[in-house]
């Protein structure tokens, strides 16, 4: 890992980490991305390992695979949110391939910087692609791509952090702070620092859902994805506590914690109708992507978290 961490300064903005390619290789193909060397890290040692215990929770190499963590025992059992993210993600095929560590640092998406390089001939060079426009907002000074990761939000909701390598050593940051909040580059690694795994505290009594909103039933990224992680009061039915994780709605994947004016009430529909609204009210999607319109995107927000919190429930009714 340290070799490819010096080797990746070394090169500077002209390294391009790759593992599964599930997210580079078309990149690369279109030529969105002209790097001048791949630095493969598939055969990193120590970096495709699951483990768990009860005191630690679960830690995850980032070059796990999707489907690998989808069926892992402990996981499937512990942290069901997760078995749910990875399988939303792409199809079968992709799963198998994509690393848990290549969803969560893939670029951000837009209907114009994701054409074929043929089809951009007509286009002005956007931000993404080093020029000074955005076309999907016009005449915004920003990049407006829009995050569409589905594992980011069901880590987000289960309080999940990273630990970053870099050529001296390594550190761990949650994983909200690996996000730039920058369109035109969504993660914060600079050249020689490389996601190296996941950590997610233990579950204790907790229940998730993922549900997502795509115009086809695989393949499509999310046009919506809304990650609810929530711990019930078995008393009178309240929430004890509640994280929503969203994405496909802003340049980076969002973590929604509890308002203030949650703490002051202890009826279900009150909490809930809360957070659907403070999901709502940070949900920006705009018009760079194929499918429903932002405005039904952001109002599907609420429903979505909703529907999440019933599901959830459900599911905790259930376990008894």
């Amino acid at each position: 890992m340290s070799e490819a961490c010096k080797t990746a300064f070394g090169e500077g903005p002209k390294a391009q980490i790759i593992a599964g390619g599930t997210d580079i290789l078309p990149a690369l193909k279109y030529r969105l991305k002209t790097p001048g060397i791949l630095i493969d890290i598939s055969s990193v040692p120590d970096l495709d390992t699951i483990t768990y215990s009860e005191q630690e929770g679960l830690t995850v190499g980032a070059l796990v695979t999707l489907r690998r963590l989808a069926a892992h025992k402990d996981v499937r059992e512990k942290y069901p949110l997760l078995t749910q993210a990875a399988l939303s993600v792409g199809s079968a095929q992709l799963q198998a391939m994509g690393t848990i560590g290549g969803n969560l640092c893939q670029d951000a998406c837009c209907i114009y910087y994701n054409l074929p390089s043929v089809s951009r001939q007509g286009l002005d060079p956007c931000f993404k692609l080093g020029g000074g426009r955005c076309h999907a907002v016009q005449g915004s000074k920003i990049c407006h791509a829009t995050y569409s990761g589905d594992m980011a939000p069901a880590l987000l909701a289960l309080r999940a952090c990273v630990t970053i390598a870099d050529g001296t050593g390594e550190n761990t940051i949650p994983l909200n702070e690996l996000y730039s909040g920058r369109g035109e580059a969504p993660h914060v690694l600079e050249p020689g620092r490389i996601l190296k795994g996941i950590q997610v505290p233990p579950p204790f009594h907790n229940v998730g859902i993922y549900v997502k909103m795509r115009i086809r039933k695989s393949i499509d990224y999310p046009l919506l994805g809304v990650a609810v992680n929530l711990l019930p009061n078995g008393k009178d039915g309240a929430l004890k506590d509640i994280l929503v994780g969203l994405t496909g709605v802003e340049k980076s994947p969002l973590l929604i914690t509890p308002p203030d004016e949650i703490k002051d009430t202890y009826e279900l529909e009150k909490q809930t109708e809360i957070m659907a609204q403070a999901a709502r009210s940070k949900a920006h999607p705009i018009a760079n992507t194929s499918g429903y319109s932002p405005r039904y995107r952001r109002e599907m927000v609420s429903v979505y978290v909703r529907q999440g919190v019933l599901q959830a429930l459900e599911i905790a009714a259930g376990r008894g």
